[in-house]
């Protein structure tokens, strides 16, 4: 059974696969990861500049990308995460992903994201972003976005900043930021 065929149930909501896995902006498609996305996520992964965010060393094996699509497969399952593949409608060639990982429905959740290297600066990840936060105010009833990066990581600081969250938590190597949908409704009218 595919992904998309299945129904997660995140608390008193239930919503499908489908239900997630296709939003769409301007320029992108986003839609649930499949199996499908190894070699993309495998080319992303095994780069030094865009692995070194989210693990110790860069991918040298397809089989990890198969691993972790599986991961962020079986917790979409679980209700556990929502992990979408960012594909470019003009082409579509797949960008990156985006995320909502630790999260409960009507409460709070974190976003997580990540972006080919090749397609940095040009404004997709905001995009991008902006679909799921309003999917996540708008249908999950978040009442709070989080969004944890790296200090040394400006690109991700400069881009949360942007779409309007706040620094509440400074560490020695780590910013944690939130969007409320308080704040998020003020900056939309």
């Amino acid at each position: 059974m595919q992904p998309s065929a299945i129904c997660i149930l995140l608390g008193s909501l239930q919503l499908s696969a489908m239900d997630f896995s296709e939003l769409e902006t301007d320029r992108l498609i986003l839609r649930a990861i499949s199996p499908d996305d190894r070699f993309a996520i495998f080319e992303n992964y095994s780069d030094p500049d865009v692995a070194g965010w989210f693990f110790d060393q860069p991918y040298t094996r397809i089989e990890q990308a198969d691993q972790i699509i599986q991961e962020f497969i079986q917790k979409s399952l679980a209700g556990k995460g929502l992990t979408w593949a960012i594909i470019l409608k003009e082409s579509g060639e797949f960008l990156g992903t985006c995320s909502y990982e630790n999260f409960a429905v009507g409460q709070r959740g974190e976003i997580g994201f990540d972006l080919a290297k090749v397609h940095w600066g040009h404004g997709y990840m905001s995009e991008a972003l902006g679909a799921i936060i309003a999917y996540g105010f708008r249908l999950l009833d978040l009442y709070t976005i989080e969004a944890h990066t790296y200090s040394n990581n400006s690109r991700a600081r400069q881009l949360l900043e942007k779409l309007g969250f706040k620094v509440v938590t400074i560490t020695e190597d780590s910013h944690c930021y939130t969007l409320s949908r308080e704040d998020w409704i003020q900056t939309r009218t």
